[in-house]
């Protein structure tokens, strides 16, 4: 399926986003045309009433299709979407109903900084992964606006511990510092803010 992705914030009734969810992914999107790969149910730093999701699509049109059908879904009440462009994608076959922390972390860039974010980001995976034991799912970002361009970042780590481990504030500050450490330590200079929620992924919807 072609790279045309969205990310939905979906709003659900009070204390329905349980039920949204299980509908969501036993529905089969657009006739097939879409699939939502990565349903997500936060567990901090969001609503309990909201499912989020990233929605792969055959066209503009699919997307278009599969966001009335999620709408029309019992107890949603709302549907935000957010065009999103791959940066990288490394580990998408890791999305699935599992028991690990997947964050869904944004890094507003500014524009001008956003080629350097990359470079500061993507080269470096390999040892973050290894030092971490996380896995980075993938990296995507909006369109520009007002001279900021949003990323997307979507990780799995075990649990919150991992989660907080990885953290190179966290690290000793007198053992030696790998290549990942400085370089997310340089991306503060790009960002104007980010955030972050931890979430548990409930699978994917219909193929």
């Amino acid at each position: 399926m072609p790279d045309m992705k969205e990310y939905l914030t979906i709003r659900t009734a009070s204390n329905q986003s349980a039920s949204v969810g299980a509908a969501l992914t036993a529905t089969r999107l657009a006739d097939g045309a879409a699939r939502a790969i990565g349903l997500f149910s936060p567990q901090i730093g969001a609503s309990v009433n909201t499912v989020f999701a990233i929605v792969s699509g055959e066209d503009r049109a699919a997307l278009d299709r599969a966001a009335g059908e999620i709408g029309a879904i019992a107890d949603v009440t709302s549907v935000d979407r957010q065009a999103l462009t791959p940066a990288a994608e490394r580990n998408l076959d890791m999305l699935g109903d599992s028991p690990a922390m997947f964050t869904n972390r944004w890094f507003h860039v500014l524009s001008d900084k956003a080629e350097a974010f990359e470079q500061d980001t993507i080269p470096v995976w390999d040892g973050f992964e290894h030092d971490t034991k996380c896995n980075v799912i993938g990296l995507w970002h909006t369109a520009p606006r007002d001279g900021v361009t949003s990323y997307l970042l979507v990780a799995r780590y075990d649990d919150l511990l991992a989660w907080s481990n990885s953290r190179y504030y966290n690290m000793d500050p007198n053992a030696p510092k790998p290549a990942w450490v400085e370089s997310f330590a340089r991306r503060r200079g790009y960002m104007t803010d980010t955030s972050v929620i931890a979430t548990r992924c409930i699978g994917t919807s219909a193929a």
